[in-house]
């Protein structure tokens, strides 16, 4: 019992803020801003075209960085798998999500103040808290 009290005095903060976390944050924010915009259920042209737009733009950015052969997101060797580029295509995806989701609110009139636009990023945080915890305690059961 005094080893696994050390221990997690000394490693429970490194094993609770884990990748893990940052991933599932990251999710449940997209999640939550593609719920909180209601891109889904409006339908405003003008939205829709300028987070297509977006979308669009985002995407072709990112695949240009995985196909430009001296591009530094590619890995030591040239290729894009394992390479940063691949290590953070689904922290960029999350983040891509958040924006597209942004801009639709915006266009579309759903995002009418700087609160909404601070729901708008912390919906799926303040609807999905067991997940965090969840991925808090996942690291202790996992060798």
């Amino acid at each position: 019992m005094d080893e696994l009290l050390r221990y997690l005095w000394l490693h429970g903060t490194e094993r609770a803020a884990s990748e893990l976390l940052v991933y599932v944050i990251l999710l449940i924010m997209a999640l939550g801003s593609v719920k909180r915009s209601r891109i889904l259920s409006v339908r405003d042209g003008d939205g829709l075209v300028a987070a297509a737009v977006v979308a669009v733009i985002a995407n072709v950015l990112l695949l240009v960085s995985a196909i430009i052969p001296s591009s530094p997101l590619l890995g030591v060797t040239g290729k894009v798998f394992p390479s940063p580029w691949s290590h953070g295509l689904f922290q960029s995806l999350c983040i891509e999500c958040i924006v597209v989701c942004f801009v639709f609110g915006l266009v579309s009139g759903t995002l009418r103040s700087m609160r909404d636009i601070m729901e708008l990023l912390t919906y799926g945080i303040s609807r999905w808290p067991w997940t965090i915890l969840l991925a808090m305690l996942a690291p202790f059961f996992v060798w």
